[in-house]
């Protein structure tokens, strides 16, 4: 697609949508999360997206915005929650699902068993204090705050959503003017 360098990437939410499909398509026929990530694959679900009613999207701009979105969510585990924001709302546990299967993936097949080794470490008894006492109360504020902290961020990304429609809307609205 060298006809000419395009002005900007934008990728509407049906773009993506339609994207995350098609690897999770890709992936489910190849049985494997490494092989997804391969120049010709992204070549695959460029042309299939052009299939689709998408066809402003080069091999190129399909890997680097799954490369964008997958970095985000690692920033975003690694505590840098601003990244988080690169990805849409109604996409991130589909971004979380795809990155985790993949590292669990990775992981099984590299890990030993380490059955053996904690068998062989002795237990230790936690005795009643007054630091477990306290450690019993912070994890109850914890909890607490986690509840209020989910809710907060529910209405968070409720919000985020209708802005991205609104941005979605108001994008096309402007390419086709």
């Amino acid at each position: 697609m060298k006809s000419g360098k395009l002005k900007r990437n934008f990728w509407l939410t049906a773009e993506i949508e339609c994207m995350l499909n098609l690897i999770n398509e890709v992936r489910l026929s190849q049985g494997s999360a490494h092989t997804a990530t391969t120049h010709n694959t992204f070549t695959q679900i460029a042309s299939k997206m052009k299939r689709h009613g998408f066809p402003n999207k080069s091999p190129t701009q399909v890997r680097r915005k799954w490369f964008q979105m997958k970095s985000a969510y690692l920033c975003y585990k690694k505590g840098n929650v601003d990244r988080l924001f690169l990805i849409p709302e109604k996409f991130r546990s589909v971004i979380a699902q795809f990155v985790e299967n993949g590292s669990k993936t990775r992981r099984s097949s590299t890990t030993t068993q380490p059955t053996t080794e904690r068998k062989l470490q002795p237990q230790l008894v936690k005795p009643k204090s007054a630091v477990s006492t306290f450690l019993a109360l912070l994890k109850q504020n914890n909890n607490l705050l986690n509840v209020e902290f989910n809710t907060l961020e529910a209405s968070l990304l409720s919000y985020e959503q209708r802005c991205q429609a609104m941005r979605d809307y108001n994008i096309m609205k402007y390419m086709t003017s």
